[in-house]
This record gives C-alpha cells, structure tokens and sequence, in this order.
C-alpha cells in the first residue's frame, strides 16, 4: 500500500495538464490526502534513518523492475525515477530486490 503513497501523487501531476484548471488543486488535495492516511496506516513506527545508496544506475534500476514485471515495483520505480533522488532509487531497488528471502522476485 506504501507504493501508492507516492505514486498516486505523481501520476495526478502527471494527468493535471489534461484536467480543467478548476480540477487542479481539489486533484492535489485528494491526492495527498490519500497519500497521508495510507502512509498513517502503513508506516512503520520507527523512520528509516539509514537508506544504503544504490550500488546500480537508475537505468539498471528501471531495467530490472521492467524484467520483474510486476505494475507496483514498475510504478514506484517510474516515480522514484522522477524524484531522481539516491533515497528514491533505493526505494525502488529494495522492491525489486526484497530483504526477505520469502518474498518472490
């Protein structure tokens, strides 16, 4: 659910050129919002102070979260992309290679 915390965000940005004026700021306002309670409900209780920088190039990163294949990790790949920061990539590297070996690839 984490993912769509900030995906939802970007995608509305992306689809406000499409949008009415007016549509604008009532579409920001119902993003975040949304944003902020599924981020309420799903964050883990302490913050992640530590985010090990990525040892892969954000074109390696988007390489293998198209060969994963699954929409989430390709979105969230796609925004971190956008955010163009070493905190986003690690992002989504970490969901195209999870920590925990019971999670599938």
């Amino acid at each position: 659910m984490l993912v769509h915390a900030a995906t939802a965000p970007n995608a509305v940005l992306r689809a406000l050129g499409s949008l009415p004026r007016p549509l604008w700021m009532p579409s920001l306002r119902a993003a975040w919002a949304a944003s902020a309670a599924v981020t309420a409900m799903y964050a883990t209780a302490e913050p992640v102070t530590q985010v090990p920088a990525p040892r892969r190039t954000a074109q390696e990163v988007l390489e293998r979260a198209l060969a994963h294949g699954d929409e989430h990790v390709v979105k969230l790949t796609d925004t971190a992309l956008d955010v163009g920061d070493e905190r986003a990539l690690a992002a989504a590297l970490r969901a195209v290679e999870p920590s925990d070996p019971l999670v599938p690839n």
